[in-house]
């Protein structure tokens, strides 16, 4: 079963090739192909994306405040039955301009 951070629910259907690293961008690519057609669960930490980020140390992003933010912030809007949007939750990403358009 896939581990996804709920924030990445975001960065998922925006992903267009940028990223950390060619292996973070081969992996989350993969990760996009793959939960067409397999099972996941939402997490609040490290999860398959994170598995390949050079921000990754020792199971602990180094962003872990900011990212357990939009992680919260995405499981709310859910909860509540909102869209979740970059623009309300993650705008000081340094991926946002991508996200954004």
């Amino acid at each position: 079963m896939i581990k996804l951070r709920y924030h990445h629910m975001m960065c998922l259907p925006r992903f267009i090739g940028k990223g950390y690293s060619k292996d973070f961008c081969n992996n989350l690519a993969e990760i996009r192909e793959r939960i067409k057609t397999e099972p996941y669960t939402l997490v609040e930490t490290a999860d398959d994306v994170c598995a390949k980020c050079p921000n990754l140390i020792d199971g602990m992003c180094i962003d872990n405040e900011k990212v357990t933010r939009y992680d919260r912030a995405v499981k709310k809007a859910l909860q509540l039955g909102e869209q979740i949007s970059p623009r309300n939750i993650c705008s000081d990403c340094k991926w946002f301009a991508i996200c954004s358009k």
